[in-house]
């Protein structure tokens, strides 16, 4: 039988599960009564690799002459739990295309074995990699966070949680030896624990307790509700191994490490953290949070200056949570900058004579039966010298027109905030004794010409004006 026609044959045995859908890439996935088949496209090599039920064979394709990976699985060894893993990472693969995603070329499937065609990756697991460097420099392991950052970000963006990422499960692409300046290029793989969510929501959170203990987040061991940022916390435990050779969080007993893990208490003591830059552990800071609501996601990873190398620009977090606390921040910052351009240009020191510019005063009008204290501006305005003031000194009184206190209470534009010793806006704080007074003799005197200003005397206990008008400007 030719290539050709064997080909043919077992692709019109193709057994109802494996066809693709809409979503899928269009992987061709063969049914076959024996191995002959295979045997004629492919040439077995070397062996790569091997696990409980599978092995991992360097081939050669025929026709072309390039070479490839193949996973041969033994159904019977993997037993039903490990076919339905095995069939479950087929199906993730079908749907994936990105350069730092393993690449699934073909599926073979026999009654006793199932064949995996997969890029070839010459360099072997990271994780062999760095027994043999002991540890990578800053720059290398830069290089390889922001390529795995970058799958992860394809993958949250599919919906799909890989939720085994560890050292042994990252490829590298090339024979990576370090002496020529050559960054190794890495491969995700195994999606055997990888899940597919629906959307976003509660009821999409995911609850298997599953993956390797030293890289598992602390929600996924508590086995609460978890998402995709379990793989974030997985990012963090790679970077701080590649960056020193040892894993965060160890311990000698399973029980003991998740009660470590829970705790995420980080160190960065030892020779080598000595010359790791302050960027790469508030890094590993933020993947490692405990707490995955404040957790950095994958995309904001790929922002940080630490990634690429930015420093001048602010970092800007997508994080809900986040967002909201520096919006909170500056919207202090904000008001107190507010408050602070309204009193400018307000005396807070008598001046012998006035000038003929218009000034405004801050008077000490007395109080009410109650004990609250009015603040009043009071137009100074030198009369013969000009009819109306400059359009920059009426935008200042349109501005100190929305200041007033209230028994000890700052009020602008609605907002009240407690004042225990004078006028506070945030954590700054404006000394009253700086501000000027006026006597009670001289607030007790008429004022014909402000017959908007109800007199201050003692008599007048009931002010007809309300609290959201204690501020008035004098005509």
């Amino acid at each position: 039988m030719q290539r050709a026609d064997a080909s043919d044959i077992g692709r019109k045995m193709a057994s109802p599960w494996t066809r693709t859908s809409s979503t899928e890439r269009k992987v061709p996935h063969t049914r076959m009564e024996d191995e002959s088949a295979i045997q004629r496209l492919y040439l077995f090599g070397r062996k790569l690799g091997q696990g409980s039920f599978g092995v991992v064979y360097e081939a050669t394709h025929m026709e072309t002459q390039k070479k490839w990976a193949i996973k041969k699985v033994n159904r019977k060894k993997a037993g039903s739990s490990g076919v339905k893993l095995l069939e479950r990472e087929v199906s993730i693969l079908k749907r994936v295309n990105h350069l730092h995603v393993i690449y699934l070329k073909e599926v073979f499937e026999t009654p006793k074995r199932m064949y995996l065609v997969t890029e070839l990756c010459e360099g072997g697991e990271l994780k062999e990699l760095l027994h043999r460097k002991k540890h990578f420099t800053e720059e290398e392991t830069r290089h390889i966070i922001s390529s795995l950052a970058e799958a992860i970000v394809y993958l949250h963006k599919q919906d799909i949680v890989h939720r085994d990422l560890k050292l042994e499960n990252i490829l590298v692409k090339n024979d990576h030896r370090g002496d020529d300046g050559e960054m190794p290029s890495i491969k995700v793989t195994d999606f055997g624990l990888s899940v597919q969510k629906s959307g976003v929501g509660s009821e999409n959170m995911l609850q298997a307790t599953c993956g390797t203990p030293i890289y598992m987040a602390p929600e996924v061991i508590n086995a609460h509700d978890y998402s995709q940022q379990c793989d974030v916390w997985s990012v963090g435990v790679i970077m701080y191994m590649l960056l020193c050779g040892e894993p965060p969080f160890m311990s000698s007993s399973e029980d003991k490490l998740f009660e470590i893990i829970r705790r995420g208490e980080l160190s960065f003591t030892g020779p080598v953290w000595d010359s790791i830059s302050d960027g790469a552990k508030k890094v590993l800071s933020c993947l490692l949070k405990v707490d995955p609501a404040h957790r950095i996601t994958a995309s904001e990873l790929l922002d940080n200056p630490w990634i690429t190398g930015n420093t001048s620009l602010p970092v800007t977090p997508t994080n809900v949570l986040e967002m909201m606390k520096q919006f909170r921040d500056e919207s202090e910052d904000s008001d107190w900058m507010e408050l602070r351009d309204s009193l400018n240009g307000v005396s807070l020191n008598p001046s012998p004579e006035p000038t003929p510019h218009t000034e405004t005063e801050v008077m000490s009008a007395g109080s009410d039966h109650e004990g609250n204290q009015e603040v009043r501006l009071q137009d100074t305005t030198d009369k013969s010298s000009s009819s109306k003031p400059s359009a920059p000194t009426r935008k200042r009184q349109r501005k100190k027109s929305f200041i007033s206190t209230f028994n000890g209470v700052l009020k602008r534009n609605g907002s009240i905030v407690k004042s225990s010793s004078g006028t506070c806006v945030g954590t700054k704080v404006i000394n009253p004794p700086s501000i000027r007074q006026v006597s009670p003799k001289e607030c007790s005197k008429p004022r014909a010409a402000n017959p908007k200003l109800s007199p201050c005397t003692p008599e007048n206990k009931t002010p007809q004006m309300s609290m959201n008008t204690r501020v008035k400007k004098a005509t």
